[in-house]
């Protein structure tokens, strides 16, 4: 699209750092200045003219100056479009503005009118540049002489955006939940939910205050629960040390804890189902920070009451976002959400590359340990037997170790457990030498997701140990 020139611009700012150069810079170009009447009298008193929204609206600002520039005139002149003579023709005293500058009151502030004029200006991107923050002005200066080209308006829209989005939750942080702290004691921490479903609108039937890592332990323990009915999971510091699915929620309970009972201490578990009290009875055994579950009965909470310290979460399914959103230093990544797929993650459309056909219970286990491999950090492999895992590696730096230490941890099982085992891989196996360690554990049959360019290898490996493989096709890789 081609540039497009500033002939009208308007300038509401609550940091005045660079402001008045911006403004000098548009007079020497000869477009017009329209200002809030706060920092219209700042730019007069510094020597620049212009208009101020109450001049142009008729209307003074109300409220303390808390409605200014939410006007018709004012929103009408950002949205138009300057080709459209129909558009234009509706704009009384105010011809369409191409540019806005704006910034936002800092907290505890909360602006209204900012955000509004943001978002409009975001919105016709196309022939209008929103400017939010001093360090665009030298860029939005030299674009003066020839105009911006669309690919600086809408990347000034896109920061434009991701500014109001940031106001937005510093606002509704203020009206969350202050936590003790965040990851460490130095650090500030808050709890923000939509709503009273999900872990963050969880019930705190007893103990202490939720912190910050306990919702995040909660989090990935509720997600794994969830995996199957009637399954529980343990989770410590973000890595699983145990999930299994059985007939009640003790038994559950009981082999998601043999998993690795080192690692549970200290860790949280969560239940897909109704917790009673002869699951209860096993929980209080072991020192755990928080239990969580949809529901508990009267004669497991009075078991639990004999904890006092111990954290009981009742939790109410919600809809998972289809998306997520991590920051980085500067921004944010924003990715679809890695769900699992009950067609490409199911045992019935994986490929066969070795080995014969599994029966029945063996391919359960292989879809059970597949599903906690894909939400376990990676590098993940998971060793289940009978729809509990006995060997968990999970948040290696590479899939060697990711291997040796799901079979180290089974290793403390009985040997005979490892009869019939089998082992999930989040991602391919880039060489034989992962694979060679869950056959030495006594593993029979493999899921992975194929791809690596020594397939071959892989595979002529699994044959010649006489073990079962497949490929699924689908990779869930968890940074």
């Amino acid at each position: 699209m081609q540039r497009r020139r500033v002939t009208r611009a308007l300038i509401s700012v609550s940091d005045k750092t660079g402001i008045v150069d911006l403004a000098q810079a548009l007079g020497a170009n000869d477009i017009e200045i329209i200002a809030s009447d706060g920092t219209a009298q700042f730019l007069r008193d510094n020597g620049v003219k212009l208009r101020s929204v109450s001049e142009i609206t008729g209307t003074p600002e109300l409220l303390g100056g808390k409605v200014k520039t939410l006007h018709p005139i004012i929103h009408g002149a950002i949205l138009a479009n300057p080709e459209n003579p129909d558009e234009v023709s509706q704009l009384t005293s105010l011809g369409p503005l191409d540019a806005v500058i704006v910034n936002l009151y800092p907290p505890p502030g909360f602006d209204i009118g900012g955000p509004a004029l943001v978002r409009a200006g975001a919105k016709n991107a196309e022939y209008v540049s929103v400017i939010t923050h001093p360090v665009q002005y030298q860029e939005f200066i030299a674009s003066l002489s020839e105009g911006s080209s669309f690919g600086q308006r809408q990347e000034w829209a896109r920061a434009a955006l991701l500014m109001t989005a940031e106001y937005d939750l510093q606002l509704a942080s203020q009206h969350g939940i202050a936590l003790r702290y965040g990851e460490n004691p130095h650090q500030s921490a808050t709890l923000v939910s939509h709503s009273s479903l999900g872990v963050a609108g969880a019930q705190l039937i007893q103990g202490k205050a939720m912190s910050f890592n306990n919702y995040l332990d909660v989090d990935a323990a509720w997600k794994l629960s969830n995996l199957n009915p009637e399954s529980v999971a343990l989770v410590k510091h973000g890595i699983p040390s145990g999930i299994a699915r059985a007939s009640s929620a003790v038994l559950s309970y009981l082999k998601a804890f043999s998993c690795d009972p080192i690692s549970a201490f200290g860790g949280v578990v969560a239940s897909s189902t109704l917790v009673d009290a002869e699951c209860a009875r096993e929980v209080v055994k072991n020192f755990t920070e928080v239990i969580a579950a949809p529901d508990f009965t009267t004669e497991a909470l009075t078991v639990f009451a004999t904890k006092t310290n111990l954290r009981v979460l009742k939790i109410s399914p919600a809809t998972t976002s289809s998306h997520e959103m991590r920051a980085i230093d500067g921004g944010y990544l924003r990715q679809e959400r890695d769900a699992l797929n009950s067609n490409s993650d199911s045992a019935s459309q994986w490929k066969l590359v070795a080995g014969k056909e599994c029966d029945t219970s063996q391919r359960a286990d292989l879809e059970f340990a597949w599903h906690v491999a894909a939400l376990a950090r990676s590098n993940a492999v998971v060793i289940v037997k009978e729809l509990s895992t006995i060997g968990i590696g999970a948040g290696n730096v590479n899939r060697l170790d990711a291997a040796r230490n799901a079979a180290e941890r089974a290793a403390h099982h009985s040997p005979s457990s490892l009869s019939g085992s089998v082992a999930a891989s989040d991602a391919f196996f880039p060489f034989p030498d992962a694979l060679h360690i869950l056959i030495a554990s006594g593993v029979s049959a493999v899921v992975q997701p194929g791809g690596s360019i020594n397939d071959d290898d892989v595979i002529q490996a699994a044959k010649s140990a006489g073990i079962t493989m497949y490929f699924s096709g689908i990779r869930h890789f968890s940074h």
